[in-house]
């Protein structure tokens, strides 16, 4: 009866302690300049990729410590990049989960659209 007490009262304190975020939308993101001349460009050629998901992650706390440190926009971004192949990410939404139990740790998240934009000569 004991060590069933005790395993629940372990399972409750790991699953408490955290937190999820909406920050907002992005309407359009890019890790570098990205050039917008759209007057020749052909909307429905663009290739682009939906819900892509890209995530940052990062140890903000260690034993009720700040190291000061946390989940980078632009390299959650620069992973959405990645896995959509493209330059810009539209429409994305960007949310936080935080946990901790004497660790903290924060993954920033961004989904959305990753668009291929064509090469100007």
């Amino acid at each position: 009866m004991r060590g069933r007490w005790i395993t629940g009262a372990i399972a409750a304190c790991a699953l408490l302690p955290g937190c999820a975020t909406e920050q907002g939308y992005l309407s359009l993101a890019a890790t570098e300049p990205v050039s917008l001349d759209v007057r020749e460009l052909d909307v429905d050629r663009i290739p682009a990729v939906r819900d892509v998901e890209g995530r940052h992650t990062a140890v903000t706390s260690v034993l009720f410590v700040p190291t000061f440190t946390g989940p980078r926009l632009d390299a959650a971004v620069e992973d959405a990049l990645a896995k959509g192949h493209g330059d810009v990410l539209t429409r994305a939404r960007v949310h936080t989960r935080k946990f901790w139990l004497l660790v903290g740790v924060e993954t920033l998240t961004v989904r959305g659209t990753v668009v291929d934009l064509p090469e100007r000569r």
